[in-house]
């Protein structure tokens, strides 16, 4: 998911001449240029930028999946503050919140982080500037229809909602499709809750099958902001996403239900192990409130 910021990642010589495609999706395995058709602010540090495709095409991409973009020259020196640019290449991964069917475009929803060498690059460009993205192989960590699930939790912080985003799409918007499920969703304040709308409106269209609840705060302890309460739409919770919260909201374990993470690297460990491995680790909440791994996906 597009929560978490690795490391830069060198960009090749050339575009091969034979392009390579890891699934259906409309990029190649190869760098392409799109140009950037549309900028909307959705807070104060989060925009949705729109990418334009070949008319009457969309990106295909499999739920949940990420693409690669890239920010050229962007690049930081290892240990450098930072405006220290190196000259080389930055690659950030990013998970699309539009429908994946959508027509001539997609959306990417990004935050800008003080000093962040994409972010703040994308920011900064105008529209009908040209900007390279591909697909890579084996990114997918869970795949619809989710064979043999029932139900879902999806627990998410910050920017790592965009990959749950995609999730509900196709769990919401796909007719005959009537399994339950509930979004978890962490923010500091109630400004930084991303996508809240469009939340708002699934829950209320869902005829009780999606379940929304929003955990705002920045310590454990915090005390609720002025005016935070539940609404039709959502449950209103303060503090962090913890052991009793996911005891209080989450499907309970069963091999039949899935809890999708994704956040930053101290929610992954408190919650369930480090994002690289694949397996809950042990003494983790999610391992203390007794699932198991194949009940877990790391987004």
């Amino acid at each position: 998911c597009c929560a978490r910021k690795p490391k830069p990642i060198a960009k090749p010589a050339a575009m091969a001449d034979e392009k390579e495609y890891a699934s259906t999706c409309f990029l190649p395995t190869s760098w392409t240029e799109l140009p950037l058709v549309e900028k909307r602010e959705v807070n104060h540090d989060s925009t949705v930028y729109a990418f334009g495709l070949p008319e009457g095409k969309s990106l295909e991409l499999p739920v949940c999946a990420c693409i690669l973009m890239l920010a050229p020259g962007r690049g930081r020196k290892e240990g450098g503050g930072k405006d220290d640019w190196d000259g080389s290449d930055a690659v950030r991964p990013y998970t699309p919140i539009s429908d994946n069917s959508m027509l001539g475009k997609f959306e990417l929803l990004v935050k800008r982080y003080d000093g962040g060498a994409a972010s703040q690059w994308l920011h900064e460009l105008p529209i009908g500037s040209k900007v390279s993205f591909k697909h890579i192989k084996f990114n997918i960590k869970a795949q619809y229809p989710f064979d043999g699930k029932k139900t879902f939790t999806l627990i998410a912080a910050g920017t790592g909602i965009t990959p749950m985003y995609q999730a509900l799409w196709k769990l919401l918007g796909t007719p005959g499709d009537e399994r339950k499920v509930t979004l978890i969703y962490g923010n500091k304040t109630t400004d930084d809750i991303l996508l809240k709308a469009q939340l708002d409106e699934w829950a209320a269209k869902s005829n009780g099958r999606l379940k929304v609840v929003h955990v705002v705060g920045m310590k454990p302890d915090d005390p609720p902001p002025p005016g935070w309460e539940s609404t039709p739409t959502y449950t209103a919770e303060t503090g962090w996403i913890d052991e009793a919260k996911l005891a209080k909201y989450a499907h309970p374990p069963a091999e039949d239900t899935l809890l999708f993470v994704c956040g930053l690297p101290i929610m992954y460990s408190a919650l369930c192990g480090p994002r690289s491995e694949k397996e809950l680790a042990e003494g983790t909440v999610l391992h203390k409130l007794g699932y198991t791994t194949p009940m877990i996906a790391k987004m």
